[in-house]
């Protein structure tokens, strides 16, 4: 059995390895307000494994970013509904769209308080070709910005908003292209269309908050969809502050929608993102598991 009913599962890369610091601080102020284990990851794979090990436990929460959080989640949907602990997030990472998703505060300590006090909700969670997500899954040029972010994390050492906009701006530069792909919706007939961006999200913002479904809601059981056409650079970088603030959404060549399956199938391999982790492949199935997943968030007033 558990030593304790809550394991925090800490990345102490995450962030530049800015996590691993400050744990010390996130320790000390969740003591006496939460018993828990916590377990440091050694590598990627780590917290996976670690949440797929957790039945028996009543909460386990992620400490680091984007990306630690979907091994979590992933680990904890290996187990049975009946005996899955909720999920939990200290946000440390560099992008933590997640925690927009559920409305956890950024700051830490107050993360801290809403980890030990917080009410449990229900929310969505999407599936990827065997992979779970619980904010978006984008293909196209979303995965090339992705990419480069990963880059630009290590050797430039940017994170946020800043680190997925300079990553956008060089893919606008060097590699605006589009792609070719027959697309459905909630299993309709395919359409064969040329696309920049097919984004499939839960919450509202991705790529460290860039508001590409303003209007989504996790918890409703439906996809947003936003899938823009192809553009010129000069339209590119003219909508670009337009997509930051989610004031995109009735221009000319951008289709907002909502679904609770897609699939999408090309010739060549398409690059794409789900929490921000790159897949390449020639079809992607998503689908929609509604109200799939607890998680601890701030209590509603």
């Amino acid at each position: 059995m558990p030593s304790t009913d809550t394991l925090l599962i800490v990345n102490p890369a995450a962030r530049h390895g800015e996590t691993g610091k400050m744990l010390p601080a996130i320790e000390q102020l969740l003591d006496g307000g939460l018993p828990h284990e916590t377990v440091v990851t050694d590598g990627p794979g780590h917290a996976r494994e670690l949440a797929a090990s957790s039945a028996g436990r009543t909460l386990v929460a992620a400490v680091g970013g984007d990306g630690t959080v979907h091994e979590v989640l992933n680990g904890l949907m290996t187990i049975p509904p009946e005996e899955r602990p909720a999920l939990g997030l200290i946000p440390t990472g560099s992008g933590n769209d997640t925690r927009r998703t559920y409305g956890i505060p950024a700051d830490i300590s107050q993360a801290v308080l809403v980890l030990a006090s917080g009410e449990r909700r229900t929310f969505d969670v999407g599936m990827c070709n065997g992979l779970y997500f619980n904010n978006s899954f984008a293909a196209g040029l979303d995965a090339k910005v992705t990419a480069k972010a990963v880059e630009y994390k290590v050797t430039k050492q940017r994170d946020g908003l800043w680190l997925y906009l300079t990553a956008l701006l060089h893919v606008l530069f060097n590699d605006l292209e589009g792609f070719r792909a027959c697309v459905s919706f909630d299993g309709d007939d395919a359409v064969e269309t040329d696309t920049l961006i097919v984004a499939v999200t839960i919450g509202q913002t991705y790529g460290g908050g860039f508001f590409i479904t303003p209007h989504a809601i996790p918890d409703d059981g439906l996809f947003d969809v936003c899938t823009i056409d192809p553009l010129s650079l000069p339209e590119a970088l003219a909508r670009l502050p337009f997509v930051v603030a989610g004031k995109h959404t009735r221009m000319r060549p951008v289709h907002m929608s909502r679904h609770a399956s897609v699939v999408i199938e090309a010739e060549a391999p398409v690059p794409a993102q789900i929490d921000g982790e790159v897949l390449l492949a020639t079809r992607y199935e998503v689908s929609l598991l509604p109200r799939a997943i607890t998680c601890v968030v701030p209590r509603r007033r």
